[in-house]
């Protein structure tokens, strides 16, 4: 039985621990392994540690989180979302035993939101008020929600020209946006530069710790919700992190008695986009040059990173870790998966997070996938900002 929220209670212990090395330090605000660049995970004390009752996911799951309650910004920055069975539509796709996490109910419509109540928690308890990101749209949307709700912080956004729209939140004196002529790695680069010239800190996208720690807490209400441990675990993927979050949960409920096992995990890219999974189909260890999409395409916005060279050995540790893999599906299948949500299940996602059912159905065609199999589709967010239209 979980026990009552304390948000008094100080956080776990913890110590930042490279994912690539095993290097360790001190709880603080840094990006990467001193030793070999490797991304940096948060390894907490876990003893004792299990949900708690509260209607906040940062509260009720503060045991697992590298941050003290009196941190985390306002309540409201994320919320609770259903996870349930799919039933019409794990029938038609031959996987009866289907669940899916619904977090286009998050109040901007991603699951963004529970990394931008983190990563702000993150910075005030490290002293952080002012910062520099880049995003695609759904990450920069969210954190300036919460920026706007915290008047302590200033935050610089960047993004490219061709994901100006996507961005959805007015820029304000403590949110200004900056448009860059170029894509979103352009982007980022140009973020960077501003933040070094200026003082200021890196927020870090995939390698700011704090955003995978909050991601993490979609997958862990999920498995409380589920009254079966899933077999099989499926999202979206651009830059991976969500999967490596779903990863860092599942390892944790494991470690606590809570999970017997990690699940396979299975990552979706869209066929105009998709070198993690191409490199993964040809075995390959790492992208290159060749493999990066100069000025990528999709239905599937959320997904587009044409260079994912920096991410793709942690994503391809995952699918051989776990039995899992890196699969594309084409643009036609995302329409009609995202038409098969609406109409089964009554649910208007994103085209990203139809990606996932695209994913299972072949998978399941294929046999990769069996009937006997409890199957997880993480749905990370609502209708795409430039792409929204209710499905026929």
């Amino acid at each position: 039985m979980p026990v009552d929220a304390d948000a008094s209670a100080p956080s776990p212990a913890f110590a930042l621990t490279c994912l690539l090395c095993g290097w360790q330090c001190e709880p603080q605000f840094t990006l990467r392994c001193e030793r070999c660049t490797g991304a940096l995970d948060p390894r907490l004390d876990l003893d004792g540690a299990a949900p708690r009752e509260s209607g906040r996911p940062e509260l009720a799951y503060q045991d697992f989180l590298p941050v003290e309650p009196r941190f985390l910004p306002a309540a409201g920055i994320s919320v609770r979302t259903p996870c349930r069975p799919a039933p019409e539509l794990g029938a038609l796709l031959g996987l009866p035993n289907l669940w899916v996490k619904d977090e286009s109910r998050q109040p901007t419509g991603t699951t963004k939101d529970r990394l931008a109540s983190v990563v702000l928690a993150v910075f005030r308890q490290f002293g952080i008020e002012e910062w520099v990101a880049s995003s695609t749209g759904n990450s920069s949307t969210s954190l300036a929600r919460a920026v706007e709700h915290d008047g302590s912080m200033r935050a610089h956004f960047f993004c490219g020209r061709e994901f100006a729209g996507d961005h959805r939140a007015a820029p304000g004196e403590r949110t200004p946006l900056t448009v860059v002529d170029g894509s979103y790695a352009e982007a980022s680069r140009a973020a960077q530069r501003f933040a070094e010239e200026n003082g200021l800190v890196w927020e870090g996208g995939f390698f700011n710790w704090a955003r995978r720690e909050g991601l993490k807490l979609t997958y862990l209400e999920a498995f409380d919700s589920m009254d079966v441990q899933p077999d099989v675990v499926v999202q979206a993927v651009s830059s991976g992190m969500g999967m490596l979050a779903a990863r860092k949960g599942a390892e944790e409920y494991v470690a606590t008695g809570r999970l017997t096992a990690v699940p396979r995990m299975l990552m979706v890219q869209q066929d105009t986009c998709a070198p993690m999974a191409r490199a993964w189909r040809e075995g390959r260890e790492e992208l290159t040059e060749d493999d990066v999409v100069k000025d990528p395409v999709g239905l599937a916005r959320a997904i587009l990173l044409g260079d994912a060279r920096a991410t793709y050995p942690y994503m391809r540790d995952i699918a051989a870790g776990t039995g899992g893999g890196i699969v594309e599906v084409g643009q036609e299948e995302l329409v009609e998966a995202r038409t098969l949500l609406h109409k089964l299940e009554g649910l208007d996602v994103c085209h990203s997070s139809a990606a996932t059912v695209a994913a299972l159905r072949n998978e399941a065609a294929a046999g990769r996938l069996t009937p006997d199999q409890v199957v997880l589709a993480n749905l990370t967010g609502g209708d795409d900002p430039r792409t929204a239209r209710r499905p026929d």
